[in-house]
C-alpha cells in the first residue's frame, strides 16, 4: 500500500474543526491506517484506488465530509476563458485520439506539494489510466508555454529534451535509453507516428503517454499549473482531469 506523510497541524488547519484526536480516530473510517507517528508527523496507508488520499488536500476533503463540516459533492469553480486552447490534429485519431486540459493558476507549490502531485499522477496512471494505456496526465509549468497548443503526432526522429535530461534526444532514443520510455513504450509499439503536444512557439510540451519535456518543469518557483489528460478513452480522460482539479481548487489554485 502506497504511503503519504502529513502533518496534524497542517491537516487541522485544511480541515478546519478539529482535533488532532479527533482527526486520528477518524482516518479509519476513511479506509486510512497509521502506519506511523512521531509528534506532529503521521505516516498513512492510503488505497492507490484513491489516488486524491495521496495529498493531504484530499484527505482533507475527505475527512470534512465525514465530520459535517462541509458536505454534499464539490463543486468546480472554472472560469471559462479563450485564451488557453489545444487543437487536435486529426492523425491522432489511430494513435491516441482524446486530449483534454486545465489551468490552475496562483497556487503556492513546496516540495511537499510536487510530491504528493506526483505520487497522485502515479496512482492516476495505475488505477484509470490501466498503466497509462487508457489515459495518461502531465503537469507542467504555464508559465513556461506559449499557447495555443497543438496534439499532433510526429515521428521517431523528432527530438526534444524530456524531463530529468540536460539534452536533446529523439524520440527513438526516449523509447530505448530511458527507464519510462522501456516501461511504457510497448504502449506505441503499433505506430509509426508518435503523440505531441507542442506550444505556439513549435516547442514540444509533451510525448503522451510517455513523458513531459524538460523545459516545463514543475518547481517550488511554478505559480501557474496546466494540466493535461490524453487517452483512448474520453471519459477516462475526463476523471483523471476531474481528480486532479478537485485536489488543485482545494490547494487554493483558481482554475480556468
Amino acid at each position: 500500500m502506497p504511503v503519504v506523510e502529513l502533518s496534524y497541524s497542517s491537516l487541522q488547519k485544511l480541515i478546519g474543526k478539529s482535533s488532532k484526536k479527533q482527526i486520528a480516530d477518524s482516518l479509519p473510517f476513511l479506509g486510512l491506517d497509521i502506519e506511523s507517528e512521531d509528534k506532529d508527523l503521521v505516516r498513512i496507508e492510503y488505497s492507490p484506488n484513491r489516488p486524491d488520499y495521496s495529498t493531504d488536500f484530499g484527505i482533507a476533503l475527505g475527512m470534512q465530509g465525514l465530520l459535517g463540516i462541509k458536505t454534499g459533492a464539490i463543486k468546480l469553480k472554472i472560469k471559462k476563458s479563450k485564451q488557453y486552447s489545444i487543437s487536435v490534429k486529426p492523425d491522432v485519431a489511430k494513435v491516441r485520439p482524446f486530449v483534454t486540459g486545465i489551468v490552475a493558476k496562483n497556487g503556492k507549490i513546496d516540495d511537499k506539494t510536487i510530491k504528493q502531485l506526483m505520487a497522485m499522477q502515479e496512482d492516476l496512471h495505475f488505477g484509470i489510466g490501466r498503466k497509462r494505456k487508457k489515459s495518461s496526465i502531465g503537469i507542467h509549468d504555464l508559465d513556461k508555454i506559449q499557447f495555443p497548443l497543438v496534439y499532433t503526432t510526429t515521428d521517431r526522429k523528432h527530438k526534444f529534451i524530456p524531463l530529468n535530461s540536460q539534452k536533446e534526444l529523439s524520440i527513438t532514443e526516449i523509447l530505448e535509453t530511458t527507464e519510462v520510455g522501456k516501461d511504457y513504450g510497448n504502449l506505441l509499439a503499433n505506430s509509426s507516428k508518435m503523440p505531441v503536444i507542442t506550444d505556439a512557439n513549435q516547442n514540444t510540451v509533451s510525448f503522451p503517454p510517455i513523458i513531459n519535456a524538460a523545459v516545463t518543469t514543475v518547481t517550488t518557483k511554478t505559480k501557474n499549473l496546466f494540466v493535461e489528460v490524453t487517452g483512448i478513452n474520453k471519459d477516462d480522460a475526463e476523471d483523471m482531469l476531474s481528480v486532479v482539479a478537485t485536489i488543485l481548487q482545494s490547494a487554493g489554485f483558481s482554475l480556468e
